[in-house]
């Protein structure tokens, strides 16, 4: 017999019944909060009558499994991930002072996002038939819930000290949710992002760069375990020494910015924006990855290369959001190559970055024009320079809708056959700005009147009226095409770049397109025949 119930018992009968009636009015209302959680209408209060109830009464954590098991149930949509389930609730518990992060983390973690909203409600006391159809159609749903009771209870997930320290946090900016505000400085314990992004100043300089759907907690303000998401850190002067925890390892910086992104599946991709860092990991030991390199790995792979990396674009505000370009990929199979392309959504404008293995050249309009009209707003391929001298280069990305492609191709040169053959030259030009004066590619090039040193890139297009797959061939030409003649041949053309722009599927198309076999070298610009 349990103390509670020895000293429930000793009571007068009159402070038993007394007794009885408050617990079963608290048992009462957690049950209707819980009910209003998984119906997706919790009212002001719910979470954190919840959260007071599992902390009072631990073994109620089964009554939140069966609720959420059944509705799962009811729903049909009982697509849990274990890993999931366990670490949103555990956040969720672990962030009490987070509004309605219980609501829609775990809903959305364990259900998807179109859970809650057929308005359908149950009851802890179903009948035995609900509970034997939950056991017979939501397996993984039993073993998260194993996995959550084993780690709230016996992991000492109650213990505050257990969880870290809360951590002093400025927002500096918010985009698409409600949860942060500019300018406010909160105490955070645990991070959960259902939606948007937000960027969090530290009290070291620190600036994270949170990218939804998160789910993170701090140990202290140098150390933060992300169980899920993306996570760009900008570590400053002061920040030195930061470290991501992940399921799989610890990312310590060594003076940098990079990105850190978990996914549920248990995979984890690191990449170097600027500087160095460490992965250090039981599995693989300790791998240092610098400025350019990015890794993917898991519990049960090491690190391999990660061909691309979405780099956030902090230059220009865009209504359409997601990049249209997707894996993007190579045939450069070197012994620890490890460089990704940078891919920005949105980015192309003037002065933006134009090479992922150099810092300063940028894309520019030439002095005496405007940066093409057709071409702001497209998503950039940031290519490396290094592949420029490579005959047997191959380059492919996808798109996800109708688009335009770009290359940008050294206007010095003979362009190559899959070039002519697939592209028109628009006849407009566009500039790599920013090269020194000994530079190899740079060779005859004088100075501009701003004392600039340019290359001038021709830009050809091709329109693509269906999703689908883009190869791309190798910069130089083949041996049986070399121009001999060319002055600049012994030096070899500067790598090409790449942008991609959505469109309307167009009634005629510019460059070769498949299923349709012509060419149409007019529309909205001016062709060179």
């Amino acid at each position: 017999m349990t103390k509670s119930k020895q000293k429930h018992d000793s009571l007068p009968e009159h402070l038993k019944q007394k007794a009885d009636s408050v617990q079963a009015k608290e048992v009462v209302s957690f049950d209707q909060a819980m009910g209003r959680i998984v119906d997706g209408e919790p009212l002001p209060g719910d979470e954190q009558i919840v959260i007071h109830h599992l902390r009072s009464h631990p073994q109620c954590v089964q009554q939140v499994e069966c609720h959420l098991a059944i509705e799962a149930m009811l729903f049909g949509e009982a697509r849990c991930d274990a890993r999931a389930f366990v670490e949103s609730v555990r956040v969720a518990i672990e962030a009490e002072e987070t509004k309605s992060v219980f609501v829609r983390n775990v809903q959305e973690a364990v259900f998807g996002s179109t859970f809650g909203r057929s308005g359908l409600k149950c009851d802890v006391g179903d009948s035995d038939m609900q509970s034997k159809k939950w056991l017979g159609n939501a397996i993984s749903l039993v073993l998260a819930c194993s996995l959550l009771l084993a780690s709230l209870i016996a992991g000492g997930i109650w213990n505050a000290a257990a969880i870290g320290e809360p951590v002093l946090v400025e927002v500096d900016r918010v985009d698409g949710t409600n949860a942060f505000a500019v300018g406010d400085q909160v105490n955070l314990r645990a991070l959960v992002l259902p939606e948007g992004a937000v960027d969090l100043r530290l009290p070291s300089g620190v600036l994270l760069e949170c990218q939804s759907p998160l789910m993170a907690r701090f140990e202290h303000p140098m150390r933060l375990h992300l169980s899920q998401g993306r996570v760009d850190v900008d570590v400053g002067e002061e920040g030195i020494g930061f470290t991501v925890v992940t399921p799989v390892g610890e990312v310590v910086d060594l003076g940098t910015r990079f990105a850190v992104n978990a996914s549920v599946d248990g995979e984890v991709r690191v990449a170097v924006l600027s500087g160095q860092v460490e992965l250090r990991s039981q599995k693989v030991g300790t791998v240092s990855l610098i400025d350019g390199e990015a890794v993917r790995l898991s519990g049960t792979q090491g690190p391999r290369r990660l061909h691309s990396v979405e780099i956030r674009n902090h230059g220009i505000d865009h209504a359409r959001k997601d990049s249209v370009i997707h894996s993007v990929s190579d045939n450069v199979e070197l012994p620890k190559n490890r460089r990704f392309y940078g891919l920005v959504p949105c980015g192309m404008r003037d002065g933006v970055r134009a090479y992922r293995d150099r810092k300063a050249p940028r894309w520019e309009a030439d002095p005496s024009e405007d940066f093409p009209e057709g071409l702001l707003g497209a998503d950039l391929i940031q290519t490396f320079q290094t592949h420029r001298l490579q005959r047997e280069f191959q380059l492919q990305f996808s798109i996800s809708q109708p688009s335009r492609v770009y290359i940008f191709y050294d206007a010095r040169y003979s362009p190559p056959n899959w070039l002519t053959q697939d592209f028109v030259n628009t006849g407009i030009q566009i500039r790599s700005v920013g090269w020194s004066s000994t530079a190899i590619m740079t060779k005859g090039i004088d100075p501009d009147a701003w004392g600039k040193i340019a290359i001038p890139h021709d830009i050809w297009c091709r329109d693509l009226v269906h999703p689908g797959s883009v190869i791309l061939g190798p910069p130089v030409l083949s041996k049986k095409d070399l121009n001999t003649t060319s002055e600049y041949e012994g030096v070899k053309p500067s790598m090409y770049g790449i942008a991609v722009q959505p469109i309307a599927p167009p009634s005629q198309n510019i460059g070769k397109s498949v299923p349709e076999k012509s060419r149409v070298k007019a529309l909205s610009v001016s062709v060179q025949q």
